[in-house]
């Protein structure tokens, strides 16, 4: 086979600019970033990394899905095991006490940013966040950046058709009942409400508006021997009101996860409790009006409910051997940049996440986006509502994806039929105690 002239040149032009953009990129620092986001979030943390990539010469940082949240967790374990975990990874609220309890496997962001030479304020992100993430000196041990809280949505259109106000959200639990029974009444939807994340909003969201400890040892952030103890009385009495719900479809279950999500943006239910990161997905897919209202409480348990707690995920820096100086420096340039106003304005603007630092809260006031945007303030102000008490800033549990799928089961019998409400709560408090002995015993020897 024969090449023209001109194809001689274009491949030798080619061949140099390969050969260029090789050399360019080993002149740069890899930076490994792994997240377990979906949707418009996964979209908007890819792009940083690439216009941080793109604003300096220094570093690379790849930003990749490494599957949702427990998936990803396993693997960078594995990867730990093996020496080469990620340089940075986005860890869920219920990992955080796994992560607390084996401290060699990562370095606090506050150390990062001291080693890098870089201010560094942690003040400077919202008090619950900034808690939940804390040492009790005040020591950042993740940044918290994709910040969310639970809500309730709720579609006016079908509020209209049941003959309930659409400018008006049940705010106690007696009012939520009511209106998912005229939903039902009426046949203005097939179910009158459904819940995401069962564990996150039924027990551990609930337990917080309502200020009841989940366990001794301030939810377990005073230390690892905290045993659980929501097998009372007011938890009882919530899975109890799911049950009888369930008969008529004033409730529907939607399962463990976010797939009840799928009912309330069909139409299929009228009322949906969500994290507050589903705003953008449900006001793009749902065909019709909808409101935001805070969590409903029981108002024989509180007249006042507290704060709700943090959820979404943070950014944890991993240890390895061998990691260098270079390599820490380049993580805290991408977490700095990650950081910025600008950047958390337009992240919590896309995806329905809080912005995650005061100064980010502060501009979207400013320029009137709250304002203009009905219901997008919601879950800051039920975030930081009241003073938190230690039942109501968190919790922090070793094993907790575990124990919430404990949870999950012992309920998922009880709304079957196979078993009360207290009974499926005494197992799941047994079991969870069970899980927590052995992480202690596990993070005790690792330490």
């Amino acid at each position: 086979m024969f090449l023209t002239k001109r194809a001689l040149i274009g491949a030798a032009a080619a061949g140099i600019m390969a050969a260029s953009t090789a050399a360019y990129a080993q002149q740069r620092t890899n930076i490994e970033v792994w997240i377990g986001l979906t949707g418009p979030a996964q979209e908007e943390m890819i792009k940083y990394g690439q216009e941080f990539n793109a604003s300096q010469t220094k570093y690379n940082v790849n930003v990749t899905f490494r599957g949702q949240y427990p998936e990803q967790r396993a693997a960078a374990f594995a990867a730990f095991r093996a020496g080469n975990p990620p340089h940075v990874m986005q860890m869920f609220d219920a990992g955080t006490g796994d992560m607390f309890g084996l401290p060699r496997a990562t370095v606090p962001v506050s150390e990062v940013f001291q080693r890098a030479g870089l201010q560094f304020d942690p003040a400077q992100f919202l008090g619950p966040a900034r808690g939940y993430y804390s040492r009790p000196d005040g020591t950042l041990n993740s940044m918290p950046y994709n910040v969310s809280t639970a809500v309730l949505f709720y579609n006016k259109d079908i509020f209209r058709k049941a003959g309930l106000d659409p400018n008006k959200a049940p705010a106690t639990w007696p009012e939520m009942i009511d209106a998912a029974k005229k939903i039902r009444a009426t046949n203005a939807a097939e179910c009158g409400f459904s819940t995401t994340w069962l564990a996150w909003i039924m027990l551990e969201q609930f337990s917080a508006l309502h200020d009841l400890p989940m366990s001794t040892e301030g939810n377990g952030r005073g230390g690892l021997n905290a045993v659980l103890n929501f097998n009372d009385a007011p938890r009882a009495k919530m899975v109890q009101t799911l049950i009888d719900m369930s008969r008529d479809k004033s409730f529907q279950y939607g399962g463990r996860s976010n797939d009840a999500n799928a009912l309330f943006v069909a139409g299929t239910c009228g009322m949906l409790l969500q994290s507050s990161g589903g705003h953008a997905g449900i006001a793009r897919d749902l065909k019709a009006e909808f409101g935001v209202g805070f969590l409903p409480h029981w108002p024989d348990l509180t007249t006042s409910p507290k704060n709700g707690i943090v959820g979404g995920a943070s950014l944890w820096v991993f240890n390895a051997p061998n990691r260098s100086a270079e390599e820490f420096r380049g993580v805290a340039e991408f977490l700095a940049f990650m950081s910025r106003t600008e950047m958390l304005v337009r992240f919590a603007k896309a995806t329905g996440f809080l912005p995650a630092t005061n100064a980010a809260f502060a501009a979207m006031q400013a320029e009137g986006f709250f304002t203009q945007n009905a219901g997008r303030d919601v879950p800051i102000l039920q975030l930081t509502r009241g003073t938190p008490t230690p039942n109501s800033s968190g919790y922090r549990f070793g094993r907790w994806t575990e124990i919430r799928d404990m949870y999950h089961e012992e309920v998922e019998k009880a709304l079957q039929g196979q078993q009360t409400a207290q009974v499926a709560l005494d197992n799941a408090v047994r079991r969870g105690n069970e899980a927590l002995r052995q992480f202690e015993r596990t993070a005790t020897a690792a330490q």
